[in-house]
Formats: structure tokens, C-alpha cells, sequence
């Protein structure tokens, strides 16, 4: 990855957490099974995280293009738009828990996950023009986000079996689920990305004489980002269903890791070959 791309990297890191969180903590929210503290810690979490990407944003003086991979910077504005809609709705999705106003807290998160869809679209249209099409961006954004929010929700979910026995073990195996078909889509997402021709190939200053497929990186982002998630979140699945909800959460510690590894290296492939996978 070039330097320049770092400042967009850690930008698009920190949006995909905050709205892929909020995602996935409202519909947990909404489907029940899990407690009041933690919505509320969700809530707080993607507040702080959406407040970090807004800052990134603003620090980030944009221009046409990244090293040679072409920006729509028209659609900045709107990103940072989306970003202060999650900030301010989780701040009182957050503040609605805390003092019981379920009904409130719910529609600011619902309010909240709609200024999310904003964000990544514009985000996607931001950095489309070189990919084959506003689609390539949009859904390789999409999964990043559902994969991000799932694999950290479930995460910290597992920590409330450590200290309460006696919760219901199926939310922790729905969140499983979506995380096992989240990576499942992020799958389907690379291998069309990587087959459609691109329209534009990014011309950095220091650019790699290799195509992507010669590139070591996309076979890490595969085997580290993507193969073996699949297999940790497939394991804590199993071990859910067991209850031994202690393993679970330790599998999917590592499981979140590889899942930012994954991301951080489709970020920086996207960059210098116009491919987002």
C-alpha cells in the first residue's frame, strides 16, 4: 500500500466499523435475546467510532486522486454527512438505553443504520471511477461493513456469557451465521471484482510491475481475510451450540483480527490496481 492511501485506508476502516456495528447491533436490538448494557456499549462503541472517521474525514485534504487512483470528490461532503447522521444517532440510541426508553432508542438506531446506507453508498461513489462500475465499490463495501459489524458484535456479545450463565445461546448463534454469510458474500464480491475488467488502472509513482494475481497480497487478503474466518466462525458456531461460549469468544477474537487483516489488504489492493475485492 502507498503512504498516500493510509489517511483513505484507515477512513474507509473506521466507516465500515461504525455502520457495520450499528447494522448489526439494531437488529439484534430488535430481534431481542440480548441485554439492555449491551446495546447500550454497542451504542457507545459506534458513537466513538463514527466520531473517529468524521475527525479522519476532516483531516483528509482531498483531491482528484490517491497516487494515481481516481476520486469523485463530489461525494466527500456527503460521506462526512453520513458519518455526523451514525455520530449523533448512536449518541442518542446510547443515551435512550441508558435511561430506558426502548421505544426512542430504537428509532434513533434504525435512524442511525439509514444514515449508514448513505454513507457507504457515497463512499462507494467516491471511489468508483476507476472500478468497472459504481457496483464494484458499493458491494465490496457492502460486505466489508456487514463483515466488520458481524465479527465484532458477535465478539463482544460473547463477552456477556463470561459474567451472566444464564443468557439464551441462539442470539450468539444468529450473529454466527451472519457473520459465516457475510464472508460468504465478501467471497462471491472478490471473485466478480477480480473478473470484470476495470476502467481506468491507478498509475502510482512507485508502481509494482505485477498484476494482481501475480501480487502475494491477494492471496493473503483470500487466505487471511477470508478462509480462515470462514473456518473460525464456522468453529465458533459449533462451539455455541455446545454452549462452551468461553471458546466461542476466544475463536472469534482472532476471527475479528483476521477480519481487519483482511480489509486493511483489500483497501490497499483497491488502490493500486482499481480492483475492490
Amino acid at each position: 500500500m502507498n503512504a498516500a492511501a493510509l489517511p483513505y485506508t484507515l477512513l474507509l476502516i473506521l466507516a465500515e466499523l461504525a455502520v457495520g456495528s450499528l447494522w448489526i447491533t439494531v437488529a439484534s436490538d430488535l430481534r431481542g435475546g440480548v441485554t439492555r448494557g449491551f446495546v447500550m456499549t454497542m451504542a457507545f462503541c459506534v458513537a466513538v467510532t463514527a466520531g473517529l472517521g468524521y475527525w479522519t474525514a476532516s483531516t483528509i485534504d482531498l483531491g482528484t486522486d490517491v497516487d494515481g487512483y481516481r476520486l469523485d470528490p463530489a461525494w466527500f461532503d456527503e460521506v462526512q454527512r453520513g458519518l455526523l447522521i451514525v455520530l449523533a444517532a448512536s449518541c442518542v440510541y446510547t443515551f435512550s438505553v441508558f435511561m430506558g426508553w426502548d421505544p426512542v432508542g430504537r428509532i434513533s438506531g434504525l435512524a442511525g443504520a439509514a444514515g449508514g446506507v448513505f454513507c457507504v453508498f457515497a463512499l462507494a461513489a467516491m471511489l468508483a471511477p476507476p472500478a468497472w462500475g459504481l457496483p464494484a465499490t458499493l458491494i465490496a463495501l457492502v460486505g466489508g461493513t456487514l463483515a466488520l459489524g458481524a465479527v465484532s458484535v458477535s465478539m463482544v456479545w460473547g463477552h456477556w456469557y463470561l459474567t451472566e450463565g444464564s443468557l439464551p445461546s441462539w442470539p450468539l448463534r444468529d450473529l454466527a451465521w451472519i457473520l459465516i454469510g457475510s464472508l460468504a458474500f465478501q467471497t462471491v464480491v472478490l471473485a466478480i471484482n477480480l473478473v470484470v475488467p476495470v476502467r481506468d488502472t491507478p498509475s502510482p509513482e512507485n508502481a509494482l510491475e505485477v498484476g494482481i494475481f501475480s501480487n502475494p497480497a491477494l492471496y493473503l487478503r483470500v487466505g487471511v481475510g477470508i478462509v480462515f474466518p470462514v473456518i473460525l466462525a464456522v468453529l465458533s458456531l459449533k462451539t455455541t451450540q455446545i454452549r462452551a461460549m468461553q471458546s466461542a469468544t476466544g475463536l472469534l477474537y482472532i476471527c475479528m483480527g483476521a477480519v481487519f487483516a483482511g480489509e486493511v489488504l483489500a483497501k490497499g489492493l483497491m488502490f493500486i490496481t482499481a480492483r475492490p475485492v
